[in-house]
């Protein structure tokens, strides 16, 4: 499945040196996952030892609204 990367996305993925890859890991195969203030869901994973946060849209889980570690 293709995913979705919205601009903030992209700017933060850029700023922490997060991959497509690691995010796809953590959105495909995350430990746990909770819903923001504004209900979007948050997969947290653990990428190649690196703990990674993915906040999807709610609307459609294949939009990458940013990406932290």
């Amino acid at each position: 499945m293709r995913l979705i990367y919205t601009e903030h996305a992209r700017d933060q993925m850029k700023e922490r040196h997060i991959s497509e890859g690691e995010v796809e890991a953590c959105w495909e195969d995350h430990l746990t996952d909770y819903p923001d203030k504004n209900g979007n869901p948050n997969y947290i994973g653990n990428v190649k030892g690196r703990r990674i946060k993915v906040v999807v849209s709610k609307a459609d889980n294949r939009i990458i609204i940013t990406a932290a570690d």
